[in-house]
């Protein structure tokens, strides 16, 4: 499958490579150098530009914005004003600001080097921060680097070739700037290695294709690679919006609004598609604008990282500039290579329509949500009881045991396979930060569990540290975990007691038809069990229970004893099974889980039973019973 992969990455950078310098939107700094320039700065612009600087070293920053933001319109086609809104921008630590400003002159004066120059920088101080909120969500950023005044323009080339036309607009169309706006955001100096801009590296011989399409293809290829199999018709491509060509100066409020309605997972794989579709300035966007909404994803921030330093051609590989913040990253860094490919994966791999996991024989009708885990995928699927049967309508990421599946005995740090009950809900401000929003315990160790002699217990599903948006795939001690923003919304929904949980290494999806055998078997079982009990044929009802029947409290002569003290003080009553959810594990042996109410006639108190049977030698066998509480 690695193979496939790399062969899949390959092929698209061949077909893709030689297309895709196009799609940055912004010349190199080899066709910077290689054209002509503009003429010098006009005397009355370098004299007004020089009174802004002057008012923004008094600190008067807003009167500095809206001189410079009235000389941008004054001469629209000179990048002078553009280059010190993005120097007061940078000395506001608004990088974001400051880098859309760059872009703004560069789309005025194509063939301007210095901008060239300043955005590539600035690209790779802001990839170095991203990378290291990725490996670090909660730490601190680094000091910003400070762009620096420009008060003339000089001429930098001496190229005769006609500057090429900017494809976001021309000189007269140029953008009008909203102010710039405060932000806490800040960057970090740029790294050496990876992380050193473009143009340090490359000669400006413009028969040399940039890093920077190299970059990109690589990039885009990469993604394709991933989404290719998840194209249309999934849930994320109706999400699919138009957007404009490129970023706008300051940024759509509207659009940022509406992003946040959206999870940042479908966020995320949005910026994929993007990649996929070569529309890089607006993933671009989208990465900012996502980072900044969740500041502590850090695959996320990986992403964003990659897309800033594949502007200065620098990129090779995906992370990689995590490297240079912190050498010792390579482990984190694959397991958000890991994470990536596992939510991708998720998103071509949906469960088909009408389908659920084959563990689930039959639902009672009171039970209004099915939860089912694929540890291999890290996914975590609810599913909603409706009359036709189970209907998947949410599913999320998670983190399991950080030694995998299977879990045997206490502290091995595996997550447990097997079919569960929800048994309480647990409140984040009671157990601590480390729990996130909450937690959902399972009753590990179930009756099976302790038949085949398992230990260990608090298995819970739970949230991440306020610190972390998501864990990687394999960090827990055995629990599994989610986004606090995905958890809230089932610590609310989902019933302590009759909520199913199935937790398996691979789900297998399959539709009611399907199952309708096993189904009619198990409820034979227990119709079996009630007419014995409805006749006081203690001998029939007894050899439906193993030798080895063991409940935790009684064994089969102790059970035994009970059966026929029950027996006594109901005469033969007329007995009615209601509310029958029947639940299928194979491990050694077939085993169903057979939760039931059981009334009395003339009685209004009903009884909530839940049998474990197995099948053996031939034979269906009870070898655990008892009332939930």
């Amino acid at each position: 499958m690695r193979a496939l992969v790399v062969t899949l990455i390959a092929a698209t950078v061949l077909v893709l490579g030689m297309n895709l310098k196009a799609a940055a939107q912004l010349p190199t700094r080899a066709d910077a150098s290689a054209h002509t320039t503009l003429q010098s700065t006009p005397p009355a612009l370098r004299e007004r530009i020089e009174g802004a600087i002057q008012i923004a070293e008094r600190g008067q920053l807003d009167e500095a914005a809206a001189l410079l933001q009235e000389l941008a319109k004054t001469w629209p086609g000179r990048p002078e004003p553009w280059l010190n809104l993005a120097a007061l921008a940078s000395r506001r630590q608004d990088a974001h600001q400051a880098r859309l400003y760059l872009e703004a002159a560069l789309r005025t004066s194509p063939a301007h080097a210095q901008a060239y120059d300043q955005l590539q920088q600035l690209n790779a101080d802001m990839a170095r921060k991203a990378y290291a909120k990725a490996l670090a969500p909660a730490a601190a950023p680094a000091e910003p680097a400070v762009l620096p005044w420009t008060s003339s323009f000089a001429d930098e080339s001496a190229g005769t070739v006609e500057p090429p036309v900017a494809p976001a607009s021309d000189a007269r169309q140029a953008p009008a700037p909203s102010p710039a706006v405060t932000a806490s955001t800040r960057t970090a100096p740029a790294a050496s290695g990876p992380m050193t801009p473009a143009t340090t590296r490359r000669t400006s011989d413009p028969s040399n294709p940039s890093g920077t399409g190299t970059s990109i293809a690589w990039l885009t290829a990469a993604a394709l690679t991933l989404l290719m199999a998840a194209a249309a018709g999934t849930v994320w491509a109706q999400r699919q919006r138009s957007r404009p060509a490129g970023p706008a100066i300051g940024g759509d409020a509207a659009t940022r609004t509406a992003a946040t309605l959206t999870s940042p997972e479908a966020r995320l794989i949005d910026i994929y598609r993007l990649i996929g579709a070569a529309r890089l300035p607006e993933a671009l966007a989208a990465a900012e604008a996502l980072t900044r909404d969740t500041p502590r994803f850090s695959l996320a921030q990986l992403v964003y990282g990659d897309l800033l330093l594949a502007q200065t051609g620098a990129l090779i590989d995906m992370g990689q500039g995590a490297n240079a913040v912190d050498p010792r990253a390579a482990h984190d860094v694959q397991a958000l290579r890991q994470e990536a490919s596992l939510r991708l994966q998720a998103l071509r791999d949906l469960p088909p329509a009408g389908a659920w996991p084959k563990q689930v024989l039959q639902l009672a009708p009171s039970v209004r949500h099915l939860v089912a885990v694929d540890t291999s995928r890290s996914r975590l699927y609810v599913l909603e009881n409706q009359p036709g049967g189970p209907r998947l309508i949410a599913h999320h990421y998670v983190s399991i045991g950080s030694q995998g599946v299977g879990k045997r005995e206490e502290g091995d740090q595996r997550t447990p396979l097997g079919t569960y009950y929800i048994t309480s809900k647990l409140d984040g401000k009671q157990l601590g930060d480390f729990y996130g929003a909450g937690a959902l315990p399972l009753n590990y160790p179930n009756d099976h569990d302790r038949h085949l002699g398992r230990t260990g217990a608090n298995i819970w599903l739970h949230g991440t540290p306020s610190a972390q948006f998501a864990r990687a795939p394999r960090a827990t001690n055995g629990c599994i975990v989610l986004a606090n923003d995905d958890l809230a919304r089932w610590l609310r929904e989902l019933a302590p007691r009759s909520t199913p949980v199935v937790v398996a290494d691979r789900l297998e999806w399959v539709h009611p038809k399907a199952l309708s055998t096993d189904r009619q078997t198990a409820l034979a079982l227990v119709e079996s069990w009630r007419r014995a009990r409805v006749h006081e044929d203690v001998a029939s009802l007894m050899a439906l229970y193993a030798q080895h029947f063991d409940n935790g409290e009684s064994g089969y002569d102790a059970w035994r004893a009970q059966l026929e003290s029950e027996a006594q003080a109901t005469h033969g009553r007329e007995r009615q099974l209601d509310d029958i959810s029947v639940l299928a594990w194979h491990e050694r042996s077939d085993v169903r889980v057979i939760t039931f109410t059981e009334v009395l006639r003339g009685s209004t108190r009903a009884i909530t039973r839940r049998q474990y049977w197995s099948h053996e030698s031939g034979q269906w066998k009870i070898f655990s019973e008892g009332v939930i509480e």
